[in-house]
């Protein structure tokens, strides 16, 4: 019998899987839509799956603030705006692999950002962004030693999700997370909306049509369903176990380019996927007295 440790692990895989199989539908959905076209009816999608997660599983008793919710919530959804809609350009021009392991790197940021907000950060964290620096070279820069368009729209996407990440953090317990998700994906759909509007109209109903598995996807699955299981799981796993296993998002994304897009990765961009992965693993480990001298050493 599954102990409710593995449970949570076998879900925290599941999101990890429905994650990385995303970049390969927003890559299909790239083909027939404009970003903001495809990013606004993904989030129409998840607007109407969360309303229908509000409903049904929203604990109403829980002690959080609502108007605190509702306010970060709004800034929560420019920052997710400005996040995914680089995403959704950057990965037209540059595969799945590199967006995936790329989007994966805030997970870096987080505690390289945090500095800002008074946090310290390790020897280990800094070494961890040496290896990042090292595998985004090999994966990002060609023979030409240019900068691929698409990854660098991507770096701007794992930029704002990180300060994201720390926007969330500092509501702490205080927000609903259910209401703020709402409240994000709501935004996120109005100003996507507007932005079609401005660049893309006409809207292209057909490629509507044609993106629809893609939009169904990443709007009620990767969006909505992968946000409430976060909500759930994440209170009863421990941070550093759910942060492993979702770091795994990067190499399904890598695997969903492969199985369903043909792509294929040179051995020089295969090492530099394998350094990032390798980086993003090793920032999740927790410290402790016995780190290794090799991490102090960075900052001394």
């Amino acid at each position: 019998m599954v102990s409710e440790n593995g449970k949570n692990s076998l879900i925290l895989l599941l999101m990890s899987i429905i994650w990385g199989f995303a970049f390969a539908a927003q890559r299909l959905g790239a083909g027939a839509l404009g970003p903001f076209s495809f990013f606004a009816f993904r989030n129409y999608f998840a607007v109407i799956a969360m309303i229908v997660f509000f409903i049904l599983f929203r604990d109403r008793k829980a002690n959080t603030d609502l108007k605190l919710t509702i306010r970060y919530g709004l800034i929560g959804g420019l920052m997710e705006f400005v996040a995914s809609a680089s995403q959704q350009a950057g990965i037209a021009y540059t595969s799945t692999a590199n967006s995936s392991f790329i989007t994966a790197t805030y997970v870096i940021m987080v505690p390289v950002l945090s500095l800002f907000t008074g946090r310290k950060t390790s020897g280990k964290t800094w070494f961890c962004v040496l290896l990042e620096v090292i595998g985004l070279y090999l994966l990002c820069i060609k023979e030409s030693f240019a900068v691929n368009i698409g990854d660098v729209l991507t770096m701007i996407c794992a930029l704002f999700f990180a300060i994201h990440i720390i926007l969330i953090d500092k509501g702490g317990e205080k927000l609903d997370s259910i209401v703020f998700c709402l409240v994000q994906f709501i935004v996120c759909a109005i100003l996507s909306t507007l932005m079609m509007f401005i660049f893309e109209y006409p809207v292209n109903v057909e490629g509507v049509r044609t993106a629809l598995v893609p939009l169904l996807y990443t709007g009620v699955l990767s969006s909505a369903l992968c946000v409430t299981l976060q909500v759930k799981v994440q209170k009863e796993t421990d941070p550093t176990i759910a942060s492993l296993i979702m770091c795994l998002e990067s190499v399904f994304g890598a695997l969903g380019g492969w199985l369903i897009l043909n792509e294929t990765l040179s051995a020089r961009e295969l090492f530099g996927c394998l350094i990032v992965f390798v980086a993003i693993v090793i920032s999740q480990l927790p410290d402790g007295k016995h780190e290794l001298k090799i991490f102090s050493r960075f900052v001394k």
